[in-house]
């Protein structure tokens, strides 16, 4: 999964634009109809799910520290708001959708590492020891 370590990017501008109605919200996927004035309390802050965003003085603020990159609010506003530069991977393994419980998330296997064309580094440090490892220790299937 592509992420990133570093602060969301805030164009203020962009945000005012949002507000204004100046610039549609969801990149216009929804401008087929008529769904009134964008609010920004209701259709961004308050869908965080870690809360970690609030309006101060006019101004989109966001607490970094708790946010959880779920990247809703980078949807809805992708003019104002910009993932960070120091950019990477997180990987995980083990997810799987079976029909009755629904779809789960797999073990959280490396939290972040950097990614830089032409990504050598993931392969080498990253997957080749996992294929390694599943090679010598994964159960057979008869």
């Amino acid at each position: 999964i592509g992420t990133w370590k570093d602060d969301i990017k805030i164009d203020q501008e962009a945000v005012a634009a949002y507000i204004g109605g100046e610039i549609p919200p969801n990149a216009g996927a929804h401008s087929g109809r008529d769904w009134g004035p964008f609010d920004i309390q209701k259709e961004v802050i308050d869908n965080c799910p870690t809360e970690c965003m609030w309006m101060e003085d006019g101004k989109l603020k966001i607490d970094n520290k708790e946010c959880n990159r779920c990247m809703y609010c980078i949807n809805v506003m992708p003019r104002a708001l910009h993932i960070g530069d120091d950019r990477g991977v997180t990987i995980l393994a083990g997810a799987k959708a079976p029909i009755l419980d629904g779809a789960q998330m797999g073990s959280l296997i490396v939290p972040f590492i950097k990614a830089e064309p032409p990504y050598t580094e993931i392969k080498e440090k990253v997957v080749e020891p996992i294929w390694d490892w599943w090679m010598e220790e994964a159960k057979t299937v008869s």
